[in-house]
């Protein structure tokens, strides 16, 4: 009976949990509706905006702190830019070392099951043993090969990654300062 209360209570309490769920906006979104909000031109360049918004705009975090954002000045849109691409860099080598991580994980669990079996195999010479260690062997070598190749993989589709946003932020309109002469 106790017990059938509690569940009650908890089933109540998860409810209004669940009702009580407050969704944030992605800041993306938010910068892109303040963006929409200084400037709305009945031309052609808002439907192209409008075009513009349905894919992710990769610059739009990193204008946060510009001050005025149809006038960026040459150290702006430097600072920008780096941060753009810093903060890509960033998740690119937070993804290698993940990967790598996992990678080592896996060499460490195969060597100390190798030392392992070798100890106990002086002392025994059981076959279930030996066939067990062996499917084990041949499982841990296939996920450090997967692995291996998700990390070459990685690190070709990263520089690829890093030299497309590089060419997007020097053909941007927005830093297009960058790029003039004095």
């Amino acid at each position: 009976r106790r017990a059938y209360l509690e569940i009650n209570d908890v089933l109540k309490t998860r409810k209004l949990e669940e009702e009580r769920v407050v969704v944030e906006k992605p800041i993306f979104e938010t910068a892109s509706e303040r963006r929409q909000d200084q400037v709305v031109p009945d031309t052609y360049e808002a439907v192209e905006k409008q075009v513009d918004r349905m894919q992710v705009d990769y610059l739009t975090p990193f204008l946060q702190n510009v001050a005025n954002p149809q006038h960026i000045t040459r150290e702006e849109a430097q600072r920008a830019r780096d941060a753009c691409l810093k903060s890509l860099k960033d998740r690119l080598l937070e993804r290698a070392n993940i990967i790598q991580s996992r990678l080592n994980e896996e060499n460490a669990k195969l060597s100390k099951r190798q030392a392992t079996f070798q100890r106990s195999s002086a002392k025994e010479n059981d076959p279930e043993a030996e066939e067990e260690f062996e499917r084990f062997c041949s499982e841990a070598m296939f996920r450090i090969q997967i692995l291996e190749q998700r990390l070459v993989n990685h690190e070709e589709s990263a520089l690829r990654k890093y030299q497309d946003l590089d060419e997007k932020l020097n053909t941007d309109p927005r830093l297009l300062t960058l790029f003039e002469s004095s």
